[in-house]
């Protein structure tokens, strides 16, 4: 999605984890405990239901898994990591020879990335992003493929970014049929909750009914250690997919330039 001169309209906010209590920020700052992302509704509050789910903050603290560096290696720099919390995929890419950026919505996350040495920027992936075209690898793990609730918005987005022949490696939801967008809230050990915000959950079968029309193709899948990984390759085009619409994938018409 676009917004006047072809610039990307920014995320909603707030975002993940922050407002109220600030419970994702806490929870970095304490460098584990568990955070729960709940659906909510307005006017009848948080409820259990399929969104939701647990991240173990510790594993977001600590160094890159052997999978995580594993899957590192398969890519080619310089790599963009969207979501990238505090760093740890950032490290690992260095260690590996690797040019690397991260961007986050969270300022703890983008301090604590940055005392590790790594290179780190407080935005929003739907904000404008440095060397916009030419990443020939981009990250969306930790459930990060549900930034803004919008999981094709999110793919376009990518499409923008990415090299002609660069990767999109995507972490997907273990349940293969998961596909859904709803409001959350994140609330840490203590009952600290945030605001609501957007989000989505995608099994492999959301992501690659999305794909296309996105400006994608599935190049690879592994599933490793219960984690599911999805490899997209762009499609190759001369029609910017920023300005094709989400149902046909044809270029969209706008008469006030015509």
């Amino acid at each position: 999605m676009t917004g006047p001169a072809g610039a990307p309209v920014p995320a909603p906010a707030p975002a993940f984890g922050q407002g109220m209590r600030e419970p994702y920020a806490r929870a970095l700052r304490v460098g584990g405990g568990t955070l729960t992302l709940r659906p909510y509704t307005p006017g009848a509050g948080v409820a259990p239901g399929p969104g939701e789910v647990r991240f173990e903050v510790l594993g977001w603290c600590s160094e890159a898994s052997v999978l995580e560096r594993n899957l590192l290696q398969g890519l080619r720099g310089p790599v963009l990591d969207i979501g990238c919390g505090p760093g740890r995929l950032l490290a690992a890419a260095r260690s590996l020879g690797l040019i690397a950026l991260g961007i986050d919505i969270s300022a703890e996350a983008v301090s604590q990335a940055c005392s590790r040495g790594t290179s780190a920027l407080l935005q929003s992936v739907f904000s404008p992003v440095p060397q916009s075209g030419n990443w020939r690898s981009a990250v969306l793990l930790d459930g990060n493929i549900g930034i803004g609730g919008n999981v094709a918005r999110l793919l376009r987005r990518c499409r923008q970014l990415i090299a002609p022949q660069g990767t999109l490696l995507v972490e997907t939801d273990p349940d293969e049929g998961m596909d859904i967008a709803y409001q959350a809230v994140l609330e840490d050990d203590d009952g600290n909750l945030s605001e609501p915000f957007a989000w989505a959950r995608a099994g492999r079968a959301a992501l690659v009914s999305r794909a296309e029309t996105a400006g994608w193709t599935l190049a690879a899948t592994e599933q490793v250690q219960g984690r599911v990984f999805c490899r997209l390759s762009p499609l190759p085009d001369r029609v910017p997919w920023a300005d094709r619409t989400p149902a046909t994938g044809r270029r969209r018409l706008d008469r006030s330039n015509a």
